[in-house]
């Protein structure tokens, strides 16, 4: 089956973005910093976003993640978090968990394809984003500093559960089946939520968004984007180890929103 071709609202979109955020000579200056979660308040807020983004949708799922969960805790795991430059609050959060260390729900309780087994794959799982003008901005600026945070540790794949009608925006981005289109699954972190095993390929994202002059990539992958920095935290990892038991927004500037605040 062919992909999906990107909806095309692109330029217009990336020129007023660039033309509003633009400081001479230091890239585009977002209204908030994602960066990594290195300590026990940041996990905490990661948390609260994470559940609130939910109990907009999915609100029995939702009384699930009051707390940090134990994928949280898990060797080979960071999470991004994005705070407002105003006010410091949490304006959004994803998981991201590789199989480094250890390997991941889709190795475990999946047969997965010939061209996945053996790979360093990333499990991307707890997308929750703020409502507001602001949310597909915020959406894109964690998708940006989640790949660059598994290019630079040599990620073959993101896989992630898409659970409609939520998977249209993975569909947008690029993400392909792992098995046969629109078959549903089910894992264990889903708590019963049934969706579709998606992977996106790292290494080449930056070659296909050219060669199909995704609406995104300017953004993506010219752009310098310094309040995104997922680095200059990463030799430390956390200030303190962790344990379970402790644990003015501006618009998208014409960026698409479609309607997916949590995944």
């Amino acid at each position: 089956m062919r992909p999906r071709k990107p909806e095309s609202r692109p330029t217009e979109a990336i020129t007023r973005l660039k033309a509003s955020l633009t400081r001479p000579g230091l890239g585009l200056a977002l209204p908030f910093r994602v960066r990594l979660v290195r300590t026990e308040e940041q996990l905490a807020r990661a948390v609260s976003i994470r559940q609130v983004a939910y109990n907009r949708h999915l609100p029995g799922l939702a009384q699930e993640l009051l707390r940090p969960e134990r994928e949280d805790f898990e060797p080979g795991t960071v999470i991004l978090l994005a705070e407002s430059k105003l006010d410091g609050s949490a304006l959004g959060t994803l998981r991201i968990q590789t199989n480094l260390s250890k390997s991941t729900e889709f190795e475990d309780f999946l047969p997965l394809p010939k061209k996945y087994q053996g790979k360093a794959l990333a499990h991307i799982a707890r997308l929750g984003v703020a409502a507001g003008k602001s949310t597909s901005l915020i959406k894109l600026a964690l998708f940006k500093a989640m790949h660059r945070f598994c290019l630079a540790n040599q990620i073959s794949y993101l896989m992630v559960v898409g659970a409609p009608p939520r998977d249209r925006w993975y569909d947008q981005l690029g993400f392909e089946d792992i098995f046969e289109h629109g078959q549903l699954f089910l894992l264990p972190s889903s708590h019963g939520i049934p969706g579709r095993m998606m992977s996106f390929e790292v290494a080449t994202a930056e070659r296909r968004w050219r060669e199909s002059s995704h609406p995104l990539y300017d953004f993506m992958f010219v752009q310098y984007t310094p309040d995104i920095d997922v680095f200059s935290s990463l030799s430390g990892a956390w200030v303190k180890p962790r344990a379970p038991e402790s644990a003015q927004v501006v618009d998208n500037h014409g960026f698409l929103d479609l309607g997916i605040l949590a995944v």
